[in-house]
């Protein structure tokens, strides 16, 4: 008996994208993009110098590093949907409690209440799910999704300006943490599915799930065909090289992007620039971060992965340059293009880079432990631009370091040389 082709569908695993994008909209646009504007209120309210208050988003990647590993491990025992929804409430309740900020240390409290929370709905649950939901068009699919990291700074960052400048910050951080509950809890619930095989479907939708096509994919029982999907087990990641050599990188290059991020907004008003115009500035830049993710999710399925790394810090590297050159706005906006698209590259590469070294075995732990590398490289940079401009005033010495800190990080990804398959002998 001949059974009718059934119509085919758009796969599913394009909600999934989009469901992303709707997270990281939200974990980067009011994560940490927005922290930026709010340096200047505070510094005015309070009287707290930058160095202590850039301190707090230092505490913020730190966190949300070290909870990492847990948050990988937490979604593979309870799943992708539980985690992420609890959450995403999580969150939106913690961006009400800073608008309650009176003192530093709640403002730290706060702030690292937040970071957990976000880490929640972040990149690491996100990228553990398109991982399972990709593999030939793992590249693109991640860096589609985390487009909406750089959509999020690009239509926030002016929103929250806005909102800041005539409402004042409180009201702005009470405005996220409604934001986060009105679009990131629905998606949790309705949208995040945990994997194609709970839909009977495949990766990258080739068909549904049959009896021959599911012992292609899986293998036996005993062994799965291949390394990708068999994977470094957690114990025997840890004690390779190139482990060692992409944990430097992803601490190196996270540690200059977010030290000129976190500061791009006073930088640009210390350089004569208005308020007004720097938080522009700071969406534009986020704005071409998207750009730049797009393009470096497909680079990655072309050029090897050290060669993809070497264009992304690169192009950073000249594009600080520029900034620390730059006396006008023709530079100011040259600076954004290049940069702006090359930062995009950095958050894509990292959990590709877990992929395509270890598999996807002990992806979320993995992950969350080269985010735990990143963290400290975001805290790092962000803390380090502050002290040099409490001690200097002024933030020249802080980006001509990030520029060799930039070049450093093309030589560790070389030195991680490529990738081999896992064997148990």
């Amino acid at each position: 008996m001949i059974e009718d082709k059934p119509e085919r569908k758009i796969f599913y695993g394009i909600w999934i994208i989009a469901g992303c994008f709707v997270l990281l909209f939200l974990f980067a646009g009011a994560g940490f993009y927005s922290f930026s504007i709010f340096i200047k209120p505070l510094e005015k309210q309070f009287g707290w110098s930058r160095g202590a208050i850039s301190l707090t988003m230092s505490i913020y990647m730190l966190l949300h590093g070290f909870v990492g590993p847990v948050v990988g491990h937490l979604t593979q025992t309870y799943g992708l949907k539980r985690v992420m929804t609890l959450f995403a409430l999580g969150s939106g309740t913690c961006f009400i409690l800073v608008s309650f900020t009176s003192t530093l240390w709640y403002f730290y409290m706060s702030y690292a209440l937040l970071a957990i929370a976000n880490s929640g709905i972040g990149f690491i649950p996100v990228s553990s799910l398109l991982a399972r939901w990709f593999i030939r068009r793992r590249g693109t699919a991640i860096g589609a999704a985390m487009v909406g990291i750089s959509v999020g700074g690009f239509v926030l960052s002016p929103i929250i300006g806005q909102i800041t400048l005539h409402f004042g910050w409180r009201v702005s951080y009470v405005f996220l943490g409604l934001l986060v509950w009105l679009m990131a809890v629905p998606v949790t619930l309705f949208v995040i599915k945990g994997s194609p095989h709970e839909m009977g479907l495949m990766p990258d939708g080739d068909g549904p799930v049959s009896q021959s096509n599911l012992h292609d994919t899986l293998g036996s029982a005993n062994r799965p065909i291949t390394a990708e999907q068999e994977g470094w087990p957690i114990r025997e990641a840890f004690k390779t090289r190139p482990f060692f050599w992409i944990l430097l990188t992803f601490f190196l290059a996270p540690l200059a992007q977010m030290g000129v991020m976190q500061h791009q907004v006073p930088l640009i008003i210390d350089a004569g620039i208005s308020e007004a115009t720097a938080a522009a500035v700071l969406g534009l830049t986020a704005g071409l971060g998207g750009l730049g993710k797009l393009s470096f999710g497909r680079i990655s399925e072309i050029l090897p992965f050290r060669y993809t790394a070497m264009i992304c810090f690169g192009l950073q590297a000249l594009g600080v340059f520029v900034l620390l050159n730059a006396h006008s706005m023709p530079m100011i906006w040259l600076y954004v293009a290049i940069f702006g698209f090359a930062m995009g590259g950095v958050i894509v590469l990292l959990p590709l880079v877990v992929g395509h070294f270890f598999g996807l075995a002990a992806f979320g732990v993995i992950m969350g432990a080269v985010t735990l590398a990143q963290s400290l490289g975001n805290s790092s940079g962000t803390v380090i631009s502050g002290l040099i401009y409490d001690l200097l005033g002024g933030y020249d010495y802080a980006l001509i370091a990030y520029i060799g800190i930039y070049l450093s990080a093309i030589v560790t990804i070389f030195m991680a040389g490529k990738p081999k398959p896992y064997s148990r002998a």
